[in-house]
Parts: structure tokens; sequence; C-alpha cells
């Protein structure tokens, strides 16, 4: 089976663009709010023109899906969380809905992947095959960055319903490297 990492399609330059979330959640660090520390629907502030695309998927911050992915989504993963964030523009009187996702995280990562020096960004993601979990969306456990990962059913999926904003990348499979030990002959 292959898998595709999930990615915000940065060609699309007139987006909404969040304010920066250290001003909007000083109590929360994005990159760990989990689904109970949200009580109400999150509200945002963003920025916007009148002419700003909508996408199905915005991974700016945090990963935000439309209405319409997350039914997708929901699916192929029914036990996967999300929570309404509403984007805001004062300014223009605007509100989008969209849903924060929560997928599982899952430590996959083969001994092949790169990062850069310090370990803080994957420069060549390979999977490990005895790793791969059930699922069929979920996010490298092993990366600090949410890093959303989708099987080949899904992303045909997503790709036949003609949702904006994505680029997918198919991922390397690897099988897991096994070490083999001479074996001392019995001596008696």
């Amino acid at each position: 089976m292959d898998y595709f990492l999930l990615t915000q399609d940065w060609r699309y330059t007139d987006i909404p663009q969040l304010e920066p979330l250290s001003r909007q959640l000083p109590a929360l660090k994005p990159e760990f709010i989990q689904p109970g520390d949200l009580q109400q629907p999150l509200g945002l502030y963003m920025q916007s023109h009148e002419d700003s695309e909508y996408l199905d998927y915005l991974d700016e911050a945090l990963p935000l899906v439309s209405a319409r992915m997350m039914k997708l989504w929901s699916m192929y993963e029914p036990h996967m969380s999300f929570h309404p964030v509403v984007l805001m523009n004062p300014e223009l009187s605007l509100q989008m809905t969209y849903h924060l996702a929560f997928p599982a995280a899952v430590n996959i990562l083969h001994e092949d992947s790169e990062w850069n020096a310090d370990r803080t960004l994957l420069q060549h993601i390979v999977l490990d095959r005895s790793r791969l979990p059930r699922r069929k969306i979920f996010k490298i456990g092993e990366s600090a960055k949410p890093q959303l990962v989708i099987r080949l059913d899904v992303a045909e999926s997503i790709l036949r319903r003609d949702m904006t904003g994505i680029t997918l990348q198919k991922l390397e499979v690897a099988a897991p490297r096994t070490i083999y030990r001479a074996v001392q002959p019995f001596v008696e």
C-alpha cells in the first residue's frame, strides 16, 4: 500500500493568514493541543481579502480542514476527533468555520529517515513497514511539527472530490533492517 505526506499547496497565495497563535492562544502550545483542552469552538483571527481562497486544507500553524474534508476523513477514520475553529476577520465582517483535526500520532519512521542538523525538521521521510498502523490517516509521532500521512485510498478520495489546497508527496516505505549474529558452534 502507498502512503503520502499531505501538505498545504503553497501555490495558492491569496489565502487567509492566521494572526500569530502565541498572541491568540497564550496559554496553549499549538503543537500540544489535545481534544480535551478545548471546550468551546476556538475563535482565531485571520488576515484575508475579499478575494481570498478558503482551501479545504490549511496547515500554516494547525491542521485545519474544511467541513467537506472533515466529512471525508470521518468516513475513513470514524474515531478521529475534530474541534470547530472559527476563522474571523472583523474588518470584513467575515467568519469561516474549519475543523481542527486530531489524527493519531504514530512512531513510524524508519532508520533511513533524514533530519536536519538539530533534528527539528525531517528532510527525507521513510516509513517503517513493520510499524504501519491499520489507520488510514495519522501524523508522524517523532516529528514536533504536525506532519500528516494518508493512505492511497484516502488520497484517491480527496482527488476525486476536487479538494483544494493540497499537495501529496509519495513516501518511501522500507522494511526494517535485521541484524544477523554469527552463531557460535556448541563445543563440549
